[in-house]
């Protein structure tokens, strides 16, 4: 996919300072760029080349709660704020802890509706929560690996292109959404198949 010349890259050092942010990867880091800049990055090597090409409770509480609409919008406009607070928090974050800390209340938010799920109070296909807890499990073990910083902790400079911990992030991040897919699919089959109780 890389097939363009672009932009003369940078090494940790002279990086700016919102992508120094793993002192094991050595090189390979795009300036600070224009629109258009950021656009032909698309088509060159550098480190993040990999994190572009492969970059969700908000269906899990939809189906969870498909048969209470009011409490249904409570929710979502609750988990709406909590991810725009913790977006904030993650991108003024000093640290990769930090910044992996600043989703912990949308985790909990989330837990709380796999709790109403499995306690019955909730609505959804009875297998659609197992996608759901490997979805987070995966996330988490991503979120765990990039702050660690492995492989590249091990062998600077050996991983500044390719499978670095944050592109193994991103991969783990990927494959999670496959499993919220699965679970938000057989989810929607089955809301469409049954109907809500009546009160």
């Amino acid at each position: 996919m890389a097939f363009l010349g672009g932009a003369r890259l940078l090494d940790w050092a002279s990086s700016p300072p919102h992508l120094q942010f793993n002192r094991f990867v050595l090189t390979g880091y795009r300036p600070v760029s224009s629109g258009s800049g950021c656009l032909r990055s698309l088509f060159y090597l550098h480190n993040e080349l990999g994190n572009i090409y492969t970059h969700g409770a908000l269906p899990i509480i939809y189906c969870t709660l498909a048969c209470s609409p009011l409490v249904r919008s409570i929710a979502l406009l609750g988990y709406t704020g909590l991810s725009s607070y913790g977006i904030f928090c993650a991108v003024t974050a000093r640290s990769s802890v930090r910044r992996l800390r600043a989703f912990a209340w949308q985790a909990l938010f989330r837990f709380f509706f796999f709790y109403l799920r499995w306690v019955g109070l909730g609505t959804g296909h009875p297998t659609s929560l197992r996608s759901y807890l490997i979805m987070d499990g995966l996330a988490f073990l991503g979120g765990v690996i990039n702050i660690s910083r492995v492989p590249e902790r091990w062998k600077p400079g050996s991983f500044d292109y390719w499978f670095n911990s944050h592109q193994i992030m991103h991969v783990l991040v990927v494959v999670s959404i496959l499993y919220l897919h699965w679970g938000v699919v057989a989810d929607l089959h089955w809301i469409a198949n049954y109907a809500c109780p009546k009160e």
